[in-house]
């Protein structure tokens, strides 16, 4: 992750984590949790999880009553994100540990059946990702990727640019503590970003084969799925 883009994760998190699993939820209109959905589906068995930019565990939570004997490990750069993580597994009696670090080149140890990540990929560099976690992913093992996406069709992309309008204007009403992320710089990185198309080529130079690559919601997500070989 470049400084600057490190600089603007610190800037939309900090001190967010108690109003996070609610925002995400009222301001994607409760699609966060479709597209989750979405994410395990390929998943038939696991042992060992990553999940990377794990924040309050929302997809750990879910992972561990899917697979209640995987061992999960949630990486995340923000510090009261994870708190909240470890008391959610404390109370919870969860199999899973935290890690404060950059999904970039947090040294993790062993090997994984799958890693996943929700909202990660438009903030960090697809081959330093990628360089730093493919050691650690068993052969034929899955890396699941999601994340917004800016919709390419003219319709969809107009009820989307009102949509976060609205939102943004919203936000910063009810959610001051989000005011990075409402002052539209969130929208902005999302319209720049072009990770649904820099990673399919990025996982097949480090020896993955791309399952599924999906638009979701009319385009303002997506999902990749890919298996090392």
């Amino acid at each position: 992750m470049s400084d600057t883009k490190t600089d603007l994760v610190h800037s939309f998190f900090t001190g967010t984590a108690a109003s996070y699993d609610r925002v995400v939820h009222v301001f994607t209109l409760g699609l966060d949790y479709y597209w989750k959905r979405a994410m395990y589906r390929p998943i038939k068995k696991a042992t060992r999880i990553l999940d990377l930019a794990c924040g309050t565990g929302i997809l750990t939570m879910d992972l561990a009553g899917k697979f209640p004997s995987a061992k999960i490990t949630g990486v995340d750069i923000t510090p009261d994100y994870l708190q909240i993580y470890d008391a959610r597994v404390k109370r919870l009696g969860i199999n899973a540990q935290s890690v404060l670090g950059n999904a970039e080149d947090v040294r993790l140890e062993g090997q994984y059946d799958v890693a996943l990540s929700s909202y990660i990929p438009k903030y960090v560099d697809p081959d330093r990702l990628l360089n730093n976690i493919k050691a650690h992913i068993t052969p034929g093992g899955l890396i699941i990727l999601h994340d917004f996406t800016f919709p390419k069709h003219p319709l969809s992309r107009g009820i989307w640019e009102v949509y976060n309008r609205i939102m943004n204007w919203l936000g910063l009403k009810l959610y001051p503590e989000w005011e990075e992320v409402f002052s539209e710089k969130l929208t902005v990185l999302i319209r720049q970003t072009r990770w649904f198309e820099e990673y399919p080529p990025a996982l097949q130079r480090h020896g993955f084969e791309l399952v599924t690559t999906k638009h979701l919601s009319f385009g303002s997500a997506g999902l990749l799925v890919a298996r090392k070989n």
